[in-house]
């Protein structure tokens, strides 16, 4: 044989016995994390030791004639206790969900109004810490204005009873709070009134 192959059969049978070794460590292993008190077991594969004739050293698992059988020492095992690792703990995080009020400052609840062009103002404010950034005036049942301001100018309503109320909203549209409904009366001069 050449010296190149025998150096590479001493590297492949290095490289055996290092799988072997390896193998035998992970079994170990296993057998530690299933029962870590119980001895080894007996039926481990036996590792030989063989010294060539130019000095070599060779290690393999069949048992070659002049082979000495190598005893693995308990430290020299790859074991490693498994760290426990704490569960997470479940926080309960309850976000507080702001509380919106709103109530119409004015005009008062079932107030009279009297303007022959059908003009006036109806106010609100917020009466919560938290603050919506709107506000929506609901008249006879229908939406007609939004602002930031809660103050609404209202032209040309017609005389009669008027149901509205004011509600609070977000940027887009859901309705946050709402006042009571309440009514006005629009009182116009009548035409057949005859100043006279």
């Amino acid at each position: 044989m050449t010296h190149l192959t025998k150096r590479a059969l001493q590297l492949l049978s290095l490289s055996s016995c290092y799988l072997l070794l390896s193998t035998q460590s992970a079994f170990a292993w296993q057998d530690a994390q299933k029962a870590p008190e119980q001895p080894p077991a007996k039926s481990a594969p036996q590792i030989y030791k063989v010294v060539n004739e130019d000095g070599s050293v060779t290690y393999t698992d069949t048992p070659p004639p002049n082979a000495d059988i190598v005893e693995l020492d308990v430290k020299t095992r790859n074991v490693v206790s498994a760290m426990k690792v704490p569960k997470p703990q479940k926080s309960k995080i309850t976000k507080k969900k702001p509380d919106y009020s709103v109530s119409i400052t004015s005009p008062a609840p079932e107030a009279t109004i009297r303007n022959n062009a059908g003009d006036f103002v109806i106010k609100a404010s917020q009466n919560s810490a938290s603050k919506a950034p709107l506000y929506r005036l609901v008249f006879d049942g229908a939406p007609i204005q939004r602002n930031s301001s809660g103050i609404f100018k209202l032209e040309g309503i017609n005389r009669g009873a008027h149901d509205y109320k004011v509600e609070l909203t977000n940027n887009t549209g859901k309705t946050l709070a709402s006042s009571p409904i309440q009514t006005l009366y629009l009182h116009q001069a009548s035409v057949f009134i005859n100043n006279n």
